[in-house]
């Protein structure tokens, strides 16, 4: 068990966070709400350009509106516990 938390970073959001939704990297007018107790995984293989750190939803629900994200180190600290 803990090979694989060494393997990737998997963090909660611990306070809800407000995001612009992007298309193609050009701004829709939209904004969704990452929702608290959220799970994310850190995959910094993938990047879209946007920012630093690329978090993937693991949710797994169908309808999820936030599928990965990308924000800020510091964004990171504060609204994001890292939980493995």
């Amino acid at each position: 068990m803990h090979e694989k938390c060494e393997e990737m970073s998997m963090y909660i959001c611990n306070i809800p966070l407000v995001i612009n939704i992007y298309d193609d990297t050009m701004i829709t007018g939209k904004e969704a709400v990452v929702k608290g107790g959220s799970k994310w995984r850190r995959d910094d293989k993938q990047k879209r350009g946007l920012s630093t750190v690329h978090l993937l939803n693991l949710s797994g629900r169908i309808n999820e509106e936030i599928l990965w994200l990308e924000l800020n180190e510091k964004v990171l600290e504060k609204h994001f516990l890292k939980i493995c």
